[in-house]
């Protein structure tokens, strides 16, 4: 698990200098440390999402986000649990006020989770709807404090798959000079 999430880190640093270069750029990134749990399971795992996204104006966004999650052990039950990866793509709803940024998000993702039962191990791939909300607190023109809450869906699939994520992080937001009015 730690070095999944230095490779998110790792990641967001080597973004970081080459977003700099462009001023007048609508583009924002995150890094959130995320809570995942389940509808179908008692237990939950801590994990790392990256997000980047674009304003395409001041009321909506497009954003994808990738994560992970580190492994739930309970030996004494001989069950594991882990998110291997969730990949997402989003429409974000904006309503922009004095420092704070409300949001929803819709979208599709896709996830892949690993479980074991004493010896059984199963991988479900889902793959489906995404809905969330979420705010963002500005204490800087560009950068924020996020608190946001995702569920995942694969409803087509039996038996059905949920899982949700609640994440704190923070975004920052590249486009200085500013294109629009942020607070």
């Amino acid at each position: 698990m730690f070095r999944k999430i230095l490779n998110l880190i790792t990641l967001f640093a080597l973004m970081f200098p080459a977003s700099l270069m462009a001023e007048t750029s609508p583009l924002y990134m995150g890094l959130s440390s995320a809570t995942f749990d389940s509808k179908y399971h008692e237990y939950e795992v801590d994990g790392a999402i990256l997000s980047l996204g674009i304003d395409l104006n001041n009321y909506i966004s497009f954003e994808v986000s990738g994560g992970t999650s580190d492994k739930h052990e309970d030996p004494a039950a001989g069950i594991s649990y882990e998110v291997d990866y969730v990949a997402s793509a989003f429409l974000k709803f904006n309503l922009r006020l004095n420092r704070v940024n409300l949001y929803v998000l819709g979208g599709y993702s896709k996830s892949e989770i690993t479980s074991t039962v004493g010896t059984t191990t199963t991988t479900d791939e889902t793959k489906g709807g995404s809905v969330g909300y979420g705010i963002d607190f500005f204490g800087t023109p560009d950068l924020a404090l996020s608190i946001r809450r995702v569920e995942f869906y694969d409803l087509e699939n039996e038996p059905k798959t949920h899982l949700g994520a609640t994440m704190f992080g923070i975004t920052y937001y590249y486009d200085t000079p500013r294109i629009h009015s942020r607070y």
